[in-house]
């Protein structure tokens, strides 16, 4: 089963959302969610996100956090999700063991610039180049099912880069 996750990055567009409708599973992490409102899932590992985002309890799927957070359901910390994961890594998580993803499709996983929105209001903070870097070192550790970034000029490296468009052609999801 092919399960796409949405990331922040500015590459993330709401015409890429929107080719996912009804396509696939999708989980969005953090502000992703205001691209793709009807996915499955929500994942945000911060919560000072979900403190500064309170409208974002009221999504109508699955919403997780890395800290016990009323309204969310944990994802506790593991050997292979220590504390401090980025929330793109558990929204993998998510995909791969809630969801049952035997593909995950990356998108907006740029790892480099803003957002699409534009950088994070205070108290909100920016992820650094360095954050990027760790954010790299913990993504090459993933044990999970296949993996594809479908992000365009994306600084993640681990893993198989094509285009969406490649992906749910050869997963089929265009027939009715």
């Amino acid at each position: 089963m092919i399960v796409a996750v949405l990331a922040t990055g500015e590459s993330l567009t709401q015409h890429i959302a929107d080719q996912l409708e009804g396509k696939c599973a999708v989980v969005a992490v953090s502000d992703a969610y205001r691209l793709a409102p009807w996915a499955n899932a929500l994942v945000s590992n911060d919560s000072a996100w979900w403190r500064a985002h309170p409208g974002a309890l009221d999504f109508a799927g699955r919403r997780y956090c890395g800290t016990q957070l009323a309204g969310t359901d944990h994802l506790p910390p593991s050997p292979r999700f220590p504390a401090g994961t980025n929330s793109g890594l558990q929204g993998m998580r998510v995909a791969h063991e809630v969801l049952g993803a035997t593909l995950i499709v990356l998108l907006g996983f740029d790892l480099r610039g803003s957002h699409f929105f534009g950088p994070h209001p205070m108290p909100l903070k920016n992820t650094s180049p360095a954050r990027y870097e760790q954010f790299n070192r913990q993504f090459a550790r993933w044990q999970g099912c296949e993996v594809v970034n479908c992000t365009p000029g994306s600084a993640l490296t681990c893993f198989r880069h094509s285009t969406l468009e490649e992906e749910l052609r050869a997963a089929d999801v265009f027939r009715a």
